[in-house]
């Protein structure tokens, strides 16, 4: 049976009009701000995952449609086992695994070139509660990295659990100038999509 729709009455835009936003403008972080306010939070926000038999370039595309630089790498019971950033895949260590392995770029996968979960420094949400923004832009500089996990370790069996992720450009985004982003690292998402395109 086919529907039969009317068309809906439309309208004009006038220039200059104002755009909801969830809350609001959101108002500027500063160093002394609690490092929670910069924190992508995993649980209100779905971190993006990437299958690790996927190619590089598919991973890049991803980024680039998403405006980000990093990927998580889930194994087949949705655990994290990994990490690949743009940076990964831009950078020279595709063309040195082309030539070693004797392979054209396009058959290298995720899995090959993503740093496995125990390569990857991270924060425990201990320090990151009683820490400022300040500290976490320090510390990042200090690692000369773009971004670092945050991770929810239990009291009692010590297991972890991925809670959240920090990223420079981001916090520079949110404090409204730039926080001394590392030379091989991202600039602003903004930046990141126009690079990549």
């Amino acid at each position: 049976m086919t529907e039969h729709y009317a068309a809906l009455s439309h309208t004009r835009l006038r220039p200059g009009i104002p755009c909801h936003t969830p809350h609001g403008l959101t108002p500027l972080v500063h160093a002394s701000d609690p490092a929670i306010r910069v924190m992508t939070d995993f649980r209100l926000v779905t971190p993006l995952t990437i299958e690790p038999g996927m190619t590089i370039d598919a991973a890049l595309d991803k980024m680039k449609a998403a405006g980000v630089r990093l990927l998580l790498i889930p194994d087949r019971d949705d655990n994290i086992v990994g990490i690949i950033t743009a940076c990964d895949i831009q950078g020279e260590q595709p063309v040195r695994m082309s030539e070693e392995l004797r392979l054209p770029r396009h058959s290298i996968s995720v899995e090959m070139l993503m740093k496995p979960l125990d390569k990857v420094t991270a924060m425990d949400m201990i320090t990151v509660r009683n820490a400022r923004v300040g500290h976490i832009v320090h510390t990042l500089r200090d690692q000369e990295c773009q971004h670092m996990l945050v991770v929810e370790t239990g009291r009692t069996d010590h297991s972890q659990t991925l809670r959240g992720m920090f990223c420079l450009a981001e916090i520079g985004k949110l404090m409204g100038h730039e926080v001394g982003t590392p030379e091989h690292a991202a600039h602003s998402l903004a930046e990141v999509s126009h690079e990549l395109g």
